[in-house]
């Protein structure tokens, strides 16, 4: 079952990670291959997307199995300062994102498992010059 409304803020230029937890799963994820991307809410253009190694379609800017881990029952996704900026997240901003799994990293076996918003609020301490724009 799709784990959906998981709708979550974070704050411009922060570097986090998010994690699924998939409580039926009836199989270790770990061999899994993973798909998450964020689109703009208002045109529906995906503007962030990462893929482990192994996804059938091809690689993406920032893809690979360093941004997207698999464990037994859960996936954690990272992302860092390079996701935002002037063509991708901003602030003031809600997006809509997807996480998809597939056993052989073919599109034909994939599932949709997760979906939310993601609201970028901006942050004091990026606008003050600390962090790179």
């Amino acid at each position: 079952m799709a784990l959906l409304n998981q709708d979550f803020v974070k704050f411009d230029y922060d570097t986090f990670q998010i994690k699924f937890t998939i409580t039926d799963a009836t199989t270790s994820l770990a061999s899994y291959r993973a798909w998450w991307g964020v689109s703009s809410a208002a045109t529906g253009t995906t503007i962030v997307e990462k893929a482990t190694s192994g996804w059938s379609f091809p690689t993406f800017p920032g893809g690979g199995n360093t941004q997207i881990q698999m464990g037994i029952s859960s996936v954690t996704v990272k992302l860092g300062q390079s996701d935002f900026g002037p063509l991708k997240l901003q602030p003031n901003t809600t997006y809509y994102h997807e996480l998809v799994l597939s056993s052989d990293g073919d599109e034909d076996t994939s599932v949709v498992v997760a979906s939310g918003e993601f609201t970028v609020n901006p942050s004091l301490f990026t606008t003050d010059g600390n962090r790179p724009l």
